[in-house]
């Protein structure tokens, strides 16, 4: 029997990785559909309107008596926030801008970006270094296929070999780690489920649990 995964990345694919494997702290990511806390809406839609309110105030107030607020110490920069309209006007942007962001953006906005930086990361190394075609076992070892080259490896060259719900992860042996992300979705030949018998066969180890206990950093990716 023989498997053959198609490492055809995506974004999600290092995202899952980072948060389910490879952070040291537990928790369910924010994702781009997550609304913010109510209490959090509130309090930024009450800023956003006092920015407007204090912006009406300002423009009327620089229109009535712009010119009596003139002082020669305040300087020109103050001079012309106080006496024209100019910085009645930049509040009530800021504060209708401010009201539009709550409308439209969702908690992975308004928290932290929706990916975190270790994932922006290796994606863009990723798509600057040129794709990685598969990942094949044999009866012989385990290919990787990519732009560059074929490499092949002894299954005694492979250490551990983990497992989530989307992805099964394989690591190399030596320092330092290297480590394969296989897509359970992207088997071509033979099956995500039949997979860890014929690793087990291979190899008379286990494939372990990508658990919060497990979870470790590494530092090299794809060699």
């Amino acid at each position: 029997m023989e498997f053959e995964i198609r490492l055809d990345y995506t974004i999600e694919d290092f995202a899952d990785f980072w948060y389910g494997f490879v952070r040291k702290k537990p928790g369910r990511p924010l994702s781009a559909s997550d609304d913010p806390p109510a209490w959090a809406r509130a309090l930024g839609c009450f800023f956003c309107w006092f920015f407007i309110v204090m912006g009406i105030v300002s423009v009327v107030n620089s229109l009535v008596q712009g010119r009596s607020m003139y002082e020669e110490k305040l300087g020109f920069l103050m001079n012309l926030f106080l006496t024209t309209p100019l910085g009645g006007v930049l509040e009530i942007a800021f504060g209708a801008l401010g009201l539009r962001a709550l409308r439209q953006a969702s908690a992975g906005y308004l928290l932290h970006p929706p990916y975190a930086r270790w994932v922006r990361r290796m994606w863009k190394k990723y798509q600057e270094t040129g794709p990685l075609y598969s990942c094949r076992f044999t009866g012989d070892g385990c290919w990787v296929h990519d732009s560059k080259s074929d490499h092949r490896f002894d299954y005694a060259c492979l250490n551990r070999l983990w497992e989530d719900g989307g992805h099964f992860y394989l690591e190399l042996q030596g320092k330092p780690q290297r480590i394969y992300i296989l897509p359970k979705r992207s088997f071509t030949e033979g099956t995500a489920g039949d997979f860890p018998a014929f690793w087990t066969e291979r190899t008379g180890k286990q494939v372990l649990p990508a658990t919060p206990e497990r979870r470790q950093g590494w530092n090299s990716f794809f060699g």
